[in-house]
């Protein structure tokens, strides 16, 4: 079942993020945990383009999480791109793991050991142990440091001048398909099309 929140905020008091008003359901699955619940968290306008940066709080949740290496590796052939390793878990089929490295992907199965933590092994391979650090936001697994990244909810702009009917904002495939977790998302769209007064950011959880 779809869950939606909405923030909004008057164009008269754009710069002023505290003026925001609260619409709509916010008993969110975040809220419900504790956890704080999507919001818009600033607001700038520059050369008639209004910026917005959306905190979307997603919960840590490991099977929905791909996690991307710092550091690049060579490719093969050489002069192709660099490129990163990749692990998931639980993505596909409960307690197994996915790690891609360079052209190949490892399987094994996990376990988790704690919140923020687990317990993997590859078929015939040595156990490994990952830890996630939420103050610096990487996951430390083998060695290496793993940037994680999600799915990004549906994220729509609105405007309206009564706060009842409110008009879609074209975003121009300006959101991305996947963002990192933990750090907010950034849109923009012209202040004419903002003109009705109050603009609305509607964020859906599927």
């Amino acid at each position: 079942m779809s869950k939606i929140i909405r923030r909004s905020l008057p164009l008269t008091l754009i710069t002023a993020v505290s003026a925001l008003f609260f619409i709509g359901a916010l008993n969110t699955r975040a809220e419900e945990k504790g956890n704080p619940a999507p919001g818009i968290t600033s607001v700038s306008i520059s050369n008639q383009t209004v910026e917005l940066s959306l905190s979307l709080n997603r919960p840590f949740e490991w099977r929905k999480m791909k996690f991307v290496s710092i550091r690049t590796f060579q490719n093969d052939p050489p002069w192709f791109p660099p490129t990163r390793h990749q692990l998931t878990f639980g993505h596909n089929e409960p307690g197994m793991f996915e790690w891609f490295q360079w052209d190949f992907i490892e399987l094994g199965k996990f376990e988790l050991t704690g919140e923020y933590s687990l317990r993997a092994s590859t078929f015939g391979g040595r156990p490994i142990i990952g830890i996630f650090n939420p103050a610096t936001n990487l996951l430390n697994f083998d060695g290496l440091d793993y940037v994680p990244s999600m799915q990004t909810p549906g994220v729509a702009i609105k405007t309206s001048n009564d706060m009842v009917n409110w008009q879609s904002i074209d975003l121009s495939d300006q959101v991305p398909r996947e963002f990192t977790w933990g750090e907010p998302i950034t849109v923009r769209f012209s202040l004419e099309d903002a003109r009705q007064g109050v603009f609305m950011a509607e964020i859906t959880d599927n």
